[in-house]
């Protein structure tokens, strides 16, 4: 049970099919020594459910801080993060994967003093790194300094639980695959931005369950196209739908040659799913400004961020 305080942070998970990752994120908030924390863990439909695993294994002096939910049926991440951060209670998110897990308090105290003394960051991006602190390729972005960036990973983040609830948080027709960035790009349009702290690491082991190259090429495609109806100016989406499609056939049919499998994934199917969701797109599209996507292309440069003292 929680106590009757309004927490500070709120540890927000998703989790499908992987008890044995999220056991080992869990236990490793045990660092969280020095700020008051909640534990929301939203089980997506798991093929076995996982509450009652959760509670046998993790450590006691977690307990009264975790709450577990269950969906019966797969809604996906962005769904089961956007719910995460509406039953969440604490001002801010710590949104971390369940095949990921705390380095350090250190990491996660350094993000939340940023958002509480920098009032224009939406949004902490941490790095990932393996179990000795080494970073891992595949960072928010290859630079060895504190920075402003256009947007995080999902693997490890702090965000402003208000901002994000109130710009409807990920858009949850992608299912999974660049919700992110954008959902980065409509706080950079209402003038919040993403600070990534390198040295602010959370261990991420990348585990293959769930995780299939195909389907991220696709989905990626697919939700770049979806995120451009929704927010791009009408010149803008009309350039790059079709940039997008040719580039994702070109790069489809090197990934099947290379892997010498058939697939029915092609262009056509990202042509179908365009066509099949296009007015309900349509119906929630509001562009964005031109001088955010000036913004966003500037702010890949990784301007310096300095903590304020």
């Amino acid at each position: 049970m929680m106590n009757s305080t309004s927490p500070t942070l709120s540890v927000c998970i998703a989790t499908r099919n992987r008890p044995d990752d999220l056991i080992r994120c869990l236990n490793s908030l045990t660092l969280l020594q020095q700020i008051d924390f909640e534990i929301i863990v939203i089980d997506d439909a798991s093929d076995v459910p996982i509450v009652d695993r959760v509670f046998q294994d993790i450590d006691p002096t977690l307990a009264d801080k975790l709450q577990v939910f269950r969906h019966e049926q797969n809604k996906g991440v962005p769904a089961t993060r956007n719910e995460l951060a509406e039953r969440a209670k604490a001002p801010y998110l710590l949104c971390i994967d369940d095949d990921a897990q705390l380095l350090s308090a250190d990491s996660v105290y350094t993000a939340v003093n940023v958002l509480e003394t920098s009032s224009e960051v939406g949004a902490v991006a941490l790095s990932q790194s393996d179990e000795t602190g080494k970073l891992l390729p595949g960072q928010p972005t290859p630079v060895e300094y504190r920075c402003y960036i256009p947007t995080f990973i999902g693997y490890g983040s702090v965000l402003r639980r208000e901002l994000f609830v109130e710009l409807g948080g990920y858009r949850e027709m992608f299912a999974a695959y660049y919700e992110e960035p954008e959902f980065c790009k409509r706080m950079l349009d209402r003038g919040f931005y993403v600070v990534y702290l390198p040295d602010a690491r959370v261990i991420h082991y990348h585990s293959p369950i769930g995780r299939n190259n195909l389907v991220a090429l696709r989905n990626g495609c697919r939700n770049k196209c979806f995120a451009a109806i929704y927010n791009e100016p009408l010149p803008m989406m009309v350039f790059s739908i079709p940039l997008r499609i040719v580039l994702y056939a070109y790069k489809h049919r090197s990934y099947c040659q290379q892997h010498s499998i058939e697939s029915e994934f092609g262009a056509d199917w990202i042509i179908r799913e365009i066509r099949q969701n296009f007015s309900a797109l349509w119906r929630d599209r509001r562009a964005l400004k031109w001088s955010t996507y000036y913004k966003w292309h500037k702010i890949k440069q990784a301007p310096a961020y300095q903590l304020a003292d």
